[in-house]
């Protein structure tokens, strides 16, 4: 183990040695002379309006430049029906659970019973907008509307 110590240190010393004898040489030889930029040019004599050598045309970096587009056109739309009585879908609501924070609303509907929270949607385009008191609060949009409980009549 000892020798094998001994060998690796003696090759780690040689390599800084030659490392150091690199380095040595390096900075003993002196720098090249700083060149101008003038000393690169073809010639050196002041411009005169002249062109020295080819002009580059680089390619735009953000494209070419295009004209204005014109304005769209945007057809006028009919209004949009308004949203049907949400009992007319076939929707009841049953019941709500509160959880401290959490509301949920259980509505039935012939095709099985739903368990709805704020922001769940209901069916295309109607969405849960709040679940308090009153009833299940549902929009489109633009209408708002309230599937509240059914009335129990004796």
């Amino acid at each position: 183990m000892r020798l094998v110590a001994l060998l690796l240190s003696l090759l780690l010393l040689a390599l800084a040695g030659w490392i150091g004898f690199g380095l040595w040489q390096r900075m003993a030889t002196p720098a090249p002379a700083p060149r101008s930029l003038a000393a690169l040019l073809p010639d050196a004599t002041p411009d005169t309006g002249g062109t020295r050598g080819p002009v580059r045309h680089w390619p735009p970096l953000f494209g070419e430049p295009q004209p204005p587009a014109p304005p769209v056109q945007v057809e006028p739309q009919p209004p949009a029906p308004p949203m049907p009585p949400i009992e007319s879908l076939g929707y009841r609501l049953k019941g709500v659970v509160r959880n401290g924070k959490a509301d949920w609303a259980i509505v039935t509907h012939p095709t099985g019973d739903l368990l709805l929270k704020v922001g769940d949607t209901l069916s295309d385009g109607i969405t849960v907008d709040a679940i308090d008191a009153e009833g299940l609060w549902v929009s489109n949009g633009k209408t708002r509307t309230v599937l509240g409980f059914e009335s129990q009549s004796q």
